[in-house]
């Protein structure tokens, strides 16, 4: 039996052979060659990867991007609705990750503190990496609103 790190070597390689097929295919102008991938490979094929879509694996940029002019508005049922929502916890093993995530979005000025008399919770959900991803519960918001099926402008 293979160890794990074998084994998500080869699915690494079953994954990405194709798609190293096809990038040769480009840079050798329809030369392909036809040798399989060695371990020996992954580093620098994910350098060259990385690279090359630079702009977007690097992740988000912590600045707000340009304004733009919206004509979209979410009108609601009842504007004096209140909600009753549970109040939300994250587990302890995350609380140091939503630490650093409301600090970067508030100094990126994603967000900003705001006294409010009812809020949406935050979900605090364990990806299978372990890393954090937070959603807004809003289902109860959402179903104040008045549905509008006007599409969105085009933002480009």
């Amino acid at each position: 039996m293979e160890d794990t790190g074998e084994v998500h070597l080869h699915a690494l390689r079953e994954r990405f052979e194709p798609v190293v097929q096809l990038h040769q295919k480009r840079m050798d102008k329809g030369k392909v060659k036809t040798q399989g991938l060695s371990d020996d490979d992954i580093p620098q094929l994910h350098q060259a990867w990385q690279q090359e879509f630079m702009d977007i694996v690097n992740g988000t940029k912590e600045e707000l991007p340009p304004w733009r002019e919206v004509n979209h508005e979410i009108n609601l049922i009842d504007e004096d609705k209140q909600y009753k929502y549970h109040l939300p916890c994250c587990l302890r093993a995350l609380q140091e990750q939503l630490h650093e995530k409301t600090n970067r979005y508030i100094n990126a000025k994603w967000w900003e503190p705001q006294l409010a008399t009812q809020a949406a919770p935050l979900l605090c959900i364990p990806k299978k990496d372990g890393m954090l991803w937070t959603a807004l519960d809003a289902w109860q918001c959402n179903d104040n609103t008045i549905k509008d099926v006007t599409p969105l402008p085009d933002q480009e």
